[in-house]
């Protein structure tokens, strides 16, 4: 096969792909989509001494809708990536869990600069995170 009639080939093949993915579009037949952005927000979480826990929660939404996602798995982590605990989205979207407060540096980091809920997204939904504050609370 010459390159004209190779190159001719590969232009009719491409162009009847173009006019299938036309029809089908045109006919309701949907075509990839991209995932639906979404919004997360993070409310302040509680940090206690006694026992040293952290208490965390935040929200999620289709960005495009308002609905809240329910069934989605939410990170709470320090700023720095360490895991602070993991969350599933209820039928109000909202995502809570406990995890340790690890005593020390790495806990006065976390009171200092809050933590980070993470929806990683999957095929249908496009990732988000929000920044959350910790507050402290001494309870015996």
């Amino acid at each position: 096969m010459s390159v004209r009639s190779w190159f001719g080939a590969t232009v009719l093949a491409a162009t009847a792909v173009l006019a299938c993915s036309q029809a089908a579009s045109a006919h309701g037949q949907p075509g990839p989509r991209e995932p639906h952005a979404t919004r997360i927000s993070a409310e302040n979480a509680n940090a206690n001494l006694f026992p040293p826990s952290i208490g965390a929660r935040a929200f999620l939404y289709d960005a495009e809708t308002g609905k809240p996602l329910v069934g989605k798995r939410v990170e709470f982590t320090t700023p720095d990536g360490s895991e602070i605990c993991r969350g599933v989205t209820n039928a109000e979207g909202e995502a809570a869990c406990t995890g340790p407060l690890r005593l020390g540096t790495a806990s006065a980091g976390t009171l200092t600069n809050g933590y980070v809920a993470t929806f990683r997204g999957d095929e249908h939904y496009g990732s988000s995170y929000a920044f959350g504050t910790v507050g402290l609370l001494v309870h015996p």
